[in-house]
């Protein structure tokens, strides 16, 4: 399909990071305003029982990840349509295979998390990863040739829209359901704009060439995706399943104020220094002055993500009202954590240019070793603000393991 409009002359003399920090923050900012207003309209409690799809949709995720979307940017062959077509069966039979997962696992999940009237709900989850089986690579594509705003609108729009379907909807279905019906409207966008943005036809190409390498740059981001699940997770579902949905929900709104910054600017950086990185790395000169700048950069980034996130949580925790009061003393711990985790993720950018994708695997092992600690301490009556600064210690070590890692594997 041909691209649906061609894309604002403003945005074309952007600078790229501008418009990758603006575009991704929007989509961010949109989700997180969409979240925001559905807590305020649900309840903590209802909250909470939404926010254990999230969980399950994103822990899918990022189990089954190979990176088709940092290969078609990475790899020196990317832009060839038998390699998309390849890609695009990588995505396809990973969101099956995650649609299969939730589904068959949503019993189990649901009474694991003190929920178990909401069953059918986490059973109705598994259209959302094989939605995302489907969507185009082309947006993505582009990125190689520094056109990163089809991406981003392809991104951009859903969100917007899915906020909309806010007002409409929130009369009909007052309570977890909102939410949702809000993640499946989503990645129905995402789905659906992928396609309208796309300049080649949407196909599929068996090539066993492909397997190969596909399979050893994605197997170890599989792997790190497991750890991810307990780095973004592990504490969410520990206190769910401990402390039931309530508290769930005071801690995945704490989460969605921080981590939703950094994972901004943690995409943004990644799509622009990625390909800039990758182009580089036959010129030593470049690429070492290339690399201390995505280092220095996402090392203010974080430094100054930390210093904004305690305010700007507070006065959110304020609008939501009694229900989300405990989420106040949380705050400081989770804006450390979260600040050190903007400087790690250039860290991984340097060394996924460099191909060792195993660095953002070790920088996250300290998070999952830490998760007994902290199941042993909230089964003791811990309160939520003690075991987040066990979890910032945590990141803390992971950002220095990864550090040694990226210092050691230096060409």
């Amino acid at each position: 399909m041909t691209m649906i409009s061609t894309l604002s002359p403003v945005m074309a003399r952007a600078h790229p990071l501008a418009v990758l920090l603006s575009g991704n923050a929007g989509v961010a900012l949109l989700t997180l305003a969409r979240n925001i207003l559905a807590a305020h309209i649900i309840g903590a409690e209802q909250f909470g029982i939404a926010a254990s799809f999230a969980i399950v949709v994103s822990a899918v995720e990022m189990a089954t990840t190979l990176g088709a979307q940092q290969l078609i940017v990475r790899e020196k062959d990317g832009d060839s349509p038998s390699f998309q077509g390849w890609l695009h069966v990588v995505q396809l039979c990973r969101g099956l295979l995650g649609g299969v997962v939730i589904f068959v696992c949503a019993k189990p999940v649901a009474v694991f998390l003190q929920v178990p009237q909401a069953d059918w709900a986490f059973q109705l989850l598994a259209v959302v990863p094989v939605m995302a089986g489907l969507v185009h690579l082309d947006p993505w594509r582009f990125q190689r040739f520094g056109r990163f705003s089809p991406s981003i609108c392809a991104q951009l729009a859903p969100a917007a829209f899915a906020l909309l379907m806010i007002w409409p909807l929130q009369s009909e279905l007052p309570d977890f359901r909102l939410l949702l019906m809000m993640s499946i409207i989503h990645a129905a966008g995402v789905l659906v704009m992928s396609h309208l943005f796309a300049e080649r036809r949407f196909t599929i190409t068996l090539t066993r060439a492909y397997l190969s390498r596909t399979f050893s740059f994605g197997m170890p981001l599989a792997l790190n995706g497991v750890l991810l699940l307990a780095t973004f997770h592990g504490e969410k579902l520990i206190v769910g399943h401990v402390m039931g949905p309530t508290n769930l929900a005071i801690l995945a709104m704490g989460f969605t104020l921080t981590l939703t910054p950094a994972l901004i600017l943690g995409r943004s950086l990644q799509a622009y220094f990625l390909p800039l990185l990758t182009g580089s790395d036959t010129h030593p000169q470049v690429a070492r002055a290339h690399v201390i700048q995505t280092l220095t950069l996402c090392f203010f980034a974080g430094l100054a993500l930390g210093l904004i996130l305690i305010p700007f949580g507070r006065f959110v925790a304020e609008q939501l009202g009694s229900d989300f009061a405990a989420l106040v003393p949380i705050l400081p711990a989770l804006a450390v954590l979260h600040a050190i985790r903007v400087f790690k993720t250039g860290i991984a950018i340097v060394a996924l240019a460099r191909g060792d994708t195993i660095n953002t695997a070790i920088g996250n092992i300290p998070r999952l070793a830490a998760l007994p600690v902290i199941y042993a301490q909230l089964t003791t009556g811990a309160q939520l603000s003690e075991i987040m600064w066990v979890a910032a210690c945590a990141e803390a070590a992971g950002c220095a393991a990864a550090s040694v890692r990226l210092y050691i594997k230096q060409p």
